[in-house]
């Protein structure tokens, strides 16, 4: 019995000696093999800024105080001095005869377009050629944004594809229609009013309380002063129907970074993005440079363009763009340097590759290379060694 228990023991320890070596083994080899990569890829880095802030422009409020009212402006139209905002209407029995010439006016419309429409298909004969511009039509109305031609070219689609049982489309009909359309125009020039635009402008349908905040009042802002403004907005009376808003520019003050400001001058230009409003950034004028508190200041810019994309836009946060810089991103735990230069490996096959870099641009996480038409320089692709301990030129990292 005792010589079967000194046998077991041995044996026990032998096997649980063998594991230690296996186990001391794998961990030695792994450490060996433990090569950490990154890949090598070329990429674009846009500088900038956040610059939140208030957009501002001449703003014009139309109002009445009328019971019996319609706008008939679109939002973001632009009229001209003199045209037709909205109109009032002296009585209910008025606004119901309003409501009843554009319905006539639909279905003369709609008449119009299926006498055309049955013409153009006899002539061509061939009526999926018809809707398929109608169709076309559409798409392009819709794309401008000219909601009176969508409406038209609609009706036009309409007709072509949909019958309605509720009108008979003939010349007779048309004709009739006319004639109410006529009748009660006549009656409705003795009861309604137009209001008309005071000055040419964009109209917006709706106003925010900021209409005071014209560019006049966007001087000597400190960072401060501009919270204020943008806390403070203005009571919009219910009288207002809606606003004009200058065609032609538009202002925008933004609390900006001493550093990033003391990039810009007064009288130069620059890049300003505003997301999901526009896709491309916006080039502004610099009208000033504010005096700066606590490492910030205020910096007004003006733009002549496309003040149609940002009627609906008035406290934002942009981005102030600068320089742009490309090329390769290399992690810095990967950047080595010798008497010859500055340098990374690379994981080539199962060897370390030694391959000199020339640094364009730094952040706080990474450098950006240059590209080199040199055999031996960094491309895209490679595999960047970040684990450089032990590594030298043409040492194998991984077994085959």
């Amino acid at each position: 019995m005792k010589r079967t228990n000194a046998l077991t023991r041995l044996v026990s320890w032998l096997l649980f000696g063998a594991l230690l070596c296996y186990l001391g083994v794998y961990i030695v080899r792994a450490l060996k093999s433990d090569v950490r990569t990154a890949p090598a890829v070329y990429v674009t880095l846009a500088e900038t800024a956040p610059a939140p802030g208030i957009v501002a422009r001449k703003e014009t409020l139309v109002e009445s105080g009328e019971k019996y009212l319609s706008v008939v402006a679109e939002n973001g139209a632009v009229l001209a001095k003199g045209e037709t905002v909205a109109v009032t209407y002296s009585s209910e029995e008025a606004l119901s005869r309003a409501a009843q010439i554009t319905e006539l006016e639909s279905k003369k419309a709609y008449i119009s377009a299926v006498l055309a429409g049955a013409q153009n298909a006899e002539d061509l004969s061939d009526r999926e050629g018809a809707v398929s511009d109608a169709v076309t039509d559409v798409a392009a109305a819709a794309a401008r944004h000219k909601t009176d031609e969508l409406s038209s070219a609609a009706i036009t689609l309409s007709s072509l594809v949909i019958e309605s049982s509720n009108v008979e489309a003939t010349q007779a009909q048309l004709d009739a229609v006319q004639t109410q359309l006529d009748s009660l125009s006549a009656s409705a020039s003795r009861d309604t009013v137009a209001i008309t635009a005071p000055s040419a402008g964009l109209f917006a349908a709706s106003a925010d309380g900021f209409e005071f905040l014209t560019p006049d009042k966007l001087t000597d802002l400190t960072p401060d002063s501009l919270k204020k403004l943008e806390d403070s907005p203005e009571t919009v009376s219910e009288n207002v129907r809606g606003k004009l808003c200058d065609p032609y520019e538009w202002y925008f003050a933004a609390t900006v970074a001493q550093d990033y400001a003391a990039r810009l001058k007064v009288g130069g230009s620059a890049a300003l993005s505003f997301g999901r409003y526009s896709s491309t950034p916006f080039k502004m004028h610099v009208v000033s440079i504010g005096k700066a508190v606590n490492k910030q200041c205020v910096i007004v810019f003006r733009c002549t363009t496309d003040p149609k994309d940002m009627l609906a836009v008035r406290k934002t946060t942009a981005e102030l763009e600068f320089d742009t810089h490309e090329g390769i991103r290399v992690p810095k735990e990967a950047v080595l340097k010798d008497g010859d230069g500055t340098y990374v490996y690379t994981l080539t096959g199962m060897q370390a590759e030694k391959k000199y870099i020339e640094i364009a641009y730094e952040t706080d996480e990474y450098y950006l290379v240059k590209v080199s038409e040199e055999a031996r320089s960094l491309r895209v692709g490679n595999e960047i060694i970040l684990s450089t301990k032990g590594v030298t030129d043409g040492k194998v990292l991984r077994e085959q």
